[in-house]
């Protein structure tokens, strides 16, 4: 049996190669493209695959360009070499209270509508072609997929794409998706980072949570994706008030995961305190090479390793100065977590 999860080196972005089934007879999902520079690595993978090549599942979790664009580079090709189950994306007419045939708008996030449109793929078809979002008072969407991979939703809501709906061409445009933008990776702005000191981990833990508020991350993607008995939650850049109200629909008390992507590529405020706490989990990835945003922020990280205690394990899919400050190891043997850093750029993790 495989179950295989190769986070991508995306830069400051997630992209996600899932492998499952049996011996030959492997299955593939694709989560988020990371930006531009990402399709060469997800090219790569997909020159590798012998004979039909076939995604089950390509989720784009949200509007934002560490997400879309390599995907966004892929599809806007003018032949595919490869064929696709089922697309999951939320665009402009998914957003609650739109009329499916209005005009798309010209900004260029909506150019991956264009693309799913002109090369005819399956779009949010197990969903009646509405959108891929989870309903008040109703069960969580499931979904099994060829070969046995059982899909449950989590985010995001309907509340959720209304918010962005009210925010479209703004969250679009802030997440850099103008034309010819990305064409080029932008620099770092050269601010020192954070990571030379051992962080105070308990100073930390003592932080006041405060969850996000951006339309974009609320709109995100995310679900459990179970195989062979074990689970992985990839949690997009969601809100992590949704994300628990949704595994308290699933489990009375704590949630069993084997593996879990953290959120926003562990933002300040997208995993909060209740929402690690109600996970009984111990391996935690982090996707990010911190340029941009200086991400992982440290207060995340702290909080993973004081609620789920001796034995964590945080898996990053780069080393840089953003978190090899959780390498040390006064700060490993004292909260007696483990560090896993990749020998270059990504990280495969088997499940």
């Amino acid at each position: 049996m495989i179950f295989q999860v190769n986070f991508l080196p995306a830069k400051y972005g997630d992209s996600i190669w899932i492998e499952y089934g049996e011996a030959g007879n492997t299955k593939r999902i694709l989560i988020d493209g990371g930006t531009s520079g990402t399709r060469k690595h997800i090219r790569e993978l997909l020159d590798a695959v012998p004979g039909d090549k076939h995604f089950e599942l390509i989720v784009v979790t949200h509007i934002d360009r560490d997400h879309l664009e390599g995907i966004l580079s892929l599809l806007e090709e003018d032949t595919l070499d490869f064929s696709v189950g089922s697309i999951w994306f939320n665009g402009w007419h998914h957003l609650p209270d739109n009329d499916p045939v209005e005009p798309f708008g010209a900004v260029q996030g909506e150019r991956l509508t264009a693309a799913i449109l002109k090369h005819r793929l399956p779009w949010n078809t197990v969903f009646d072609g509405k959108a891929v979002m989870v309903r008040d008072g109703a069960s969580l969407p499931e979904i099994t997929l060829d070969g046995g991979m059982r899909i449950c939703l989590l985010s995001p809501t309907a509340e959720n794409l209304a918010e962005l709906r009210n925010k479209w061409e703004k969250e679009v445009e802030k997440a850099n998706l103008v034309p010819g933008f990305g064409l080029q990776e932008p620099q770092d702005d050269g601010i020192e980072p954070f990571g030379a000191d051992e962080p105070d981990v308990d100073a930390l833990f003592e932080e006041v949570f405060h969850e996000d508020e951006a339309a974009a991350n609320g709109s995100s993607i995310a679900f459990l994706a179970s195989y062979g008995g074990k689970s992985v939650l990839f949690a997009g850049d969601s809100f992590p008030g949704v994300i628990l109200r949704s595994l308290n629909k699933l489990y009375e008390g704590k949630a069993p995961v084997d593996l879990v992507k953290l959120s926003h590529h562990a933002s300040a405020h997208n995993t909060s305190p209740e929402l690690i706490a109600k996970l009984d989990c111990k391996r935690f990835v982090i996707s990010t090479n911190g340029s941009i945003y200086k991400h992982p922020s440290q207060v995340t990280v702290a909080r993973v390793i004081r609620l789920q205690g001796p034995g964590t394990e945080l898996i990053f899919n780069y080393k840089t100065a953003y978190n090899r400050c959780w390498d040390l190891p006064a700060l490993k043997e004292k909260y007696e977590y483990v560090a896993t850093f990749p020998q270059g750029e990504g990280i495969q993790v088997s499940i």
